[in-house]
């Protein structure tokens, strides 16, 4: 084993120690002081409840479901699954409606929006397709479906976006000249109001932070940078206790890392793994004259900054003030975290805003899942702090990344030929909803259009309080010869795709079986 690997087995046995196990000690001020003792080399990341979920196995939906199609659906016992919505069908009777609303083609970056007037929420999603747009889907407090419309038409290819903290859905145009349309969930198409001054590129996904009013968007194409808007005090007002950024005035900026400049690569992602200093260069693009009807269709340039190999999805979480340390490169307890993957050279980043450092939390050279990413994609974090990876690739995965350690599979689709896009949780991170790109979809699941599906997740993965020891953990150094069987007799929840291959052959072998026994001699 080479001195790179021994690095990385520790520090992934110090940061499955944080919270592992924490749980059966049944002391919130022990999880606390855990949570704490973690290396000061790394960004003081918590990991969330999700970290324990066992090995994925084949679902039925319980709601959705086309008759003689299988969705081939994995997810942990206890996680059900439902189709809550299909390409070509609307979503309020499952039928077409040549003439009314129906379920956008290829569903992509989404989001999830509390409702203060009944408890219910909307799930918002995009459609990457030109002409392409958003379509919502509107929940009661009981989780049932009641309205299903469009907020934005006739944009280009929109991939992925973020949620605002004043509760509208940044949808990101991923094209040349690619634009940020800002929309309502509650709303319609006619009051998405299109956002210039957070520049022209292949916008892929964005994400504010409240504190410091920035807007952080990833980039698909292009520069391949990793960008920035800060508002100027003159575009900021208060909205019901919430400084809300118009996006209108401020300053664009890409990030460079240390040693990165002017177009530099971190190659080698050891030169990352653990927190590097980063500054922020202002690009001059003078956005004033793009506030006409029509939008520009050429890509904002520059040469500053480091290169982000095809930025994908991003995610701003706070972590909690009594989780909050201060990292040994740092000067103030770590509170804001940007989360962000690179498909091009499948990493997912985090950045510590107030230090100003950024670290590389997952890549596949550092052992931290047996089959590696395939083009990572959306991300989301969960109210208790998960940080969730989706997948591009053939693989078709959901899956928990835990910083510099183990990622754990929440949900897979062997189905192949798609990918799993637009993870967002509800508010109490009792659901989550995500899509199959080009999944099952029309009355009959003859199509390719795309499925949007529901996952719920059971109380005791919603806390960090519930965490105890994983179910079939690997050890750090497994010798060659030892296989990944858990205890169950699966594939160890280290073996990230093993498990969901595992159950799908288990799944394939039952349906013979079966069929062996209906066939007369």
């Amino acid at each position: 084993m080479s001195s790179n690997s021994s690095i990385a087995l520790s520090r992934r046995s110090v940061l499955k120690s944080i919270f592992l196990g924490a749980a059966a000690a049944g002391s919130p001020q022990l999880l606390i002081s855990r949570a704490r003792a973690q290396m000061s080399s790394e960004l003081p990341i918590p990991i969330g409840p999700l970290a324990n979920i066992p090995d994925v196995e084949h679902k039925t939906l319980t709601a959705g479901a086309i008759d003689g199609v299988d969705d081939e659906v994995f997810a942990p016992p206890g996680f059900d699954v439902r189709c809550v919505a299909r390409h070509g069908l609307n979503p309020l009777t499952n039928q077409p409606n040549a003439f009314g609303f129906e379920w956008h083609l290829d569903p992509d970056g989404g989001a999830v929006y509390s409702s203060q007037a009944d408890g219910g929420w909307v799930y918002v999603s995009n459609s990457e397709d030109t002409p392409g747009g958003v379509g919502a889907l509107r929940f009661d407090a009981d989780g049932n479906l009641i309205d299903a419309y469009p907020i934005l038409r006739g944009t280009r290819n929109n991939c992925a976006g973020g949620l605002t903290p004043w509760g509208t859905w940044m949808s990101c145009e991923e094209t040349t000249g690619g634009q940020i349309h800002e929309c309502d969930p509650f709303g319609s198409a006619s009051t998405a109001v299109r956002k210039p001054a957070l520049g022209s590129f292949p916008h892929e996904a964005a994400a504010i932070d409240p504190i410091h009013h920035a807007c952080y968007m990833t980039e698909d194409g292009g520069n391949q940078r990793f960008w920035r808007f800060v508002s100027d005090a003159s575009d900021l007002s208060e909205e019901n206790g919430v400084t809300r950024m118009a996006m209108e005035s401020g300053t664009l900026q890409v990030l460079t890392i240390e040693g990165f400049a002017n177009g530099g690569y971190p190659e080698n992602p050891a030169d990352v793994r653990s927190a590097v200093r980063a500054t922020w260069e202002t690009v001059d693009i003078d956005t004033s004259g793009r506030g006409g009807l029509f939008p520009t269709f050429q890509n904002d340039t520059t040469t500053l900054g480091t290169e982000f190999k095809s930025g994908e999805g991003i995610w701003y979480y706070e972590i909690p003030e009594e989780l909050r340390q201060i990292p040994s490169a740092g000067a103030v307890p770590t509170r804001g975290v940007m989360f962000f993957a690179t498909k091009g050279d499948n990493r997912v980043w985090a950045y510590d805003i107030d230090n100003e450092l950024i670290e590389l939390i997952y890549d596949n050279e550092n052992m931290q899942m047996e089959t590696g990413f395939n083009q990572v994609d959306n991300v989301v974090v969960s109210p208790a702090g998960d940080v969730l990876v989706a997948e591009d690739g053939a693989l078709m995965r959901l899956v928990v990344v835990v910083p510099n350690g183990q990622a754990k599979l929440l949900m897979q689709i062997t189905k192949g030929g798609s990918e799993i896009t637009g993870p967002a949780f509800t508010a109490d991170g009792s659901r989550l909803y995500f899509s199959s790109q080009r999944g099952p979809s029309d009355s009959d699941g003859s199509g390719t259009g795309g499925a949007t599906y529901e996952i719920t997740i059971p109380e005791e993965y919603r806390t960090r309080a519930a965490i105890d020891e994983p179910v079939g953990e690997t050890p750090d150094d497994p010798s060659p010869d030892e296989g990944g069987l858990g205890s169950s007799g699966a594939v160890g929840t280290a073996t990230v795709v093993g498990a969901g291959l595992a159950a799908a052959g288990r799944h394939l072998i039952a349906k013979r079986r079966e069929n062996e026994e209906n066939t007369p001699d």
